[in-house]
């Protein structure tokens, strides 16, 4: 049976959604931060090394506790069979980086979604169809319950913001601070107005375009105050980060 994509439904309902990148490759850290209550987990595969094998152990490890996504490497991964591998193993969903033209993010979705919103291959045995047991099911459903989020990362992404998001399918437009800060010349100062404006502006345009926007939320502080300027999907953390933060705390006291 295709179950119900959890993370989509709240974002549908006009929640917010809590999820955390998953970079040390441990099923047990997958299964331990997906039992806290955080919506989904990205398995990120565009800075950790992965396999697709790797992918799919980890895909068992959050589920079902959490909605297991995967961030590609980039649009070119995406494209040439990242995305069709990553939702066989069953995962939910893709992020890809670095999206930076309405080009980009049409072949995305082509790339994410089977016929006829995409062209995604269909194979007839896959862990995602319960190896062909629910095949006529999961055909007819997935595109409904498929997360697709393209990462802003670039000023020139973001001065085509309006064109990318107009295109059919994408879910969640994501903010990636980090590369954008670095971008403008400001690296890891994303509270300078030369960040601000630009996220701003993606935030903007998001609302007009019916897309939810993520972004970074990796304090209480933080989250709050950008949930009630409109973001909606946000990232916490990493494992590691939390891994690291614990041990110092613990140390420091």
């Amino acid at each position: 049976m295709l179950s119900s994509n959890e993370t989509l439904r709240k974002l549908e309902s006009g929640s917010a959604v809590d999820g955390a990148w998953l970079l040390s490759g441990s099923a047990r850290t997958a299964e331990v931060i997906a039992r806290t209550g955080v919506d989904w987990i990205g398995i990120d595969t565009e800075h950790s090394p992965y396999s697709p094998e790797h992918v799919e152990a980890l895909v068992r490890a959050v589920e079902p506790d959490a909605t297991p996504l995967v961030r590609l490497p980039s649009v070119q991964t995406a494209i040439s069979g990242g995305a069709k591998h990553a939702l066989d193993s069953g995962a939910r969903g893709v992020i890809v980086p670095n999206v930076e033209t309405a080009a980009d993010a049409r072949r995305v979705v082509r790339a994410t979604y089977v016929p006829p919103d995409g062209e995604r291959g269909i194979a007839g045995t896959t862990r995602a169809n319960v190896y062909g047991e629910a095949f006529d099911e999961y055909v007819a459903g997935v595109n409904d319950e498929t997360l697709v989020a393209v990462q802003i990362e670039s000023p020139a992404a973001v001065e085509r913001i309006e064109e990318i998001l107009a295109v059919e399918g994408i879910d969640v437009v994501f903010v990636g601070e980090n590369d954008l800060s670095s971008a403008v010349g400001r690296p890891g100062e994303t509270d300078h107005p030369a960040v601000t404006t630009v996220v701003d502006r993606v935030l903007e345009v998001a609302r007009e375009a019916d897309v939810y926007p993520g972004i970074a939320g990796r304090t209480p502080v933080t989250r709050a105050e950008r949930a009630e300027r409109g973001f909606r999907f946000f990232l916490i953390g990493a494992d590691l980060t939390f891994v690291r933060r614990g041990v110092a705390e613990f140390l420091s006291e």
